[in-house]
């Protein structure tokens, strides 16, 4: 089955309180996985994610020491469909702003290999292994927004949005249908900065063996 982009939310927002709602559309489709990623400055931490009510997974956090960021990234199999809130919990008031970037996807088989490369110094490069067919999303929290450059499978990408969470932050995907194996993902900016990556799987075909006798 092949893997598809169901429907995608960027968002930024001040909530000053310790939730924030973010209103976000799932298409109809098989198949469905739901990934989320939240990048914040590290004044409080997330303690909780929910869409349309149902707990969304922790699948990995990682902070950027130098920039004061933490990056978060939930999942969720069979997602709601239709328009539906997720809900970010706070461990408090979060006062800075908030950056996150829902994709919900059709023939998936979830959330793939991860990667997230603190070197700090611009521009750095690293590699993510990928299965047959899948897709890469790329993150970057930089130090300003000047020049700010998501290359992934050796291909630069459109940012999908640029947001000022007192750092800046972007993100970019690949094209899907990826072959297997070890891709260049790399991320530039003119300040101190990271990248995070992760691979969304494509769900294999799975055929039947007919016997004759």
């Amino acid at each position: 089955m092949a893997l598809g982009l169901n429907n995608k939310t960027a968002n930024i927002g001040t909530p000053s309180a310790t939730t924030q709602t973010i209103s976000h559309v799932t298409t109809a489709g098989s198949n469905l996985e739901m990934s989320l990623t939240i990048a914040m400055s590290n004044a409080v931490t997330v303690t909780g994610v929910t869409y349309n009510g149902v707990a969304m997974t922790l699948v990995d956090t990682n902070t950027v020491t130098g920039l004061n960021t933490l990056i978060y990234l939930f999942k969720l199999s069979n997602p709601s469909t239709g328009t539906n809130n997720i809900v970010i919990t706070f461990s408090a008031a979060q006062y800075n702003p908030v950056s996150s970037y829902a994709i919900s996807a059709s023939g998936a088989a979830g959330i793939g290999n991860t990667i997230f490369d603190d070197t700090d110094t611009p521009p750095n490069s690293t590699t993510l292994t990928v299965s047959t067919n899948s897709m890469i999303f790329g993150l970057l929290v930089a130090g300003n927004n000047a020049s700010l450059v998501i290359t992934l499978d050796g291909s630069s990408r459109t940012l999908e949005y640029t947001h000022n969470i007192n750092n800046y932050t972007s993100g970019a995907l690949s094209a899907t249908g990826l072959t297997s194996g070890s891709k260049t993902v790399s991320v530039s900016a003119g300040a101190s900065l990271c990248g995070y990556y992760y691979e969304i799987k494509e769900l294999a075909s799975t055929q039947g063996l007919l016997l004759m006798f």
